[in-house]
């Protein structure tokens, strides 16, 4: 009976506690779920891919005689390869536009570095 009077005298803190029992089984359910899903393989293999990406842009750049489209057709022919032999699905959609915007963002930085040493 002391059980009883117990938790009748606290409700508000038992009603408190099995809350959070309820929210920590229902977040380690759906922590569960995300990783068995797809969804989690699909964002590794997209970081893996970006990765992959950043290191060849950086090899074509080194390539001389090149232009600026055959060194991204370079470094998609390797990402292609590498999301093959990883078993991993190319979207060449989504690395064409994520490859654009790295040079996008290396071309500015180089062009503010750039200025920095003219003012110097």
């Amino acid at each position: 009976m002391k059980i009883f009077e117990l938790i009748f005298s606290n409700w508000e803190v038992v009603c408190i506690l099995c809350g959070i029992v309820i929210n920590l089984v229902a977040l380690v359910y759906n922590f569960w779920r995300f990783c068995r899903s797809d969804k989690a393989q699909n964002a590794t293999a997209w970081l893996e891919i970006l990765n992959a990406a950043r290191k060849l842009e950086e090899e074509a750049e080194g390539i001389s005689g090149y232009n600026a489209a055959q060194k991204l057709e370079y470094v998609l022919t390797q990402l292609r390869e590498f999301s093959e032999e990883r078993g991993f699905a190319f979207d060449e959609k989504a690395v064409t536009e994520q490859v654009n915007a790295d040079i996008a963002f290396t071309k500015a930085v180089n062009a503010v570095a750039n200025q920095d040493e003219t003012l110097s």
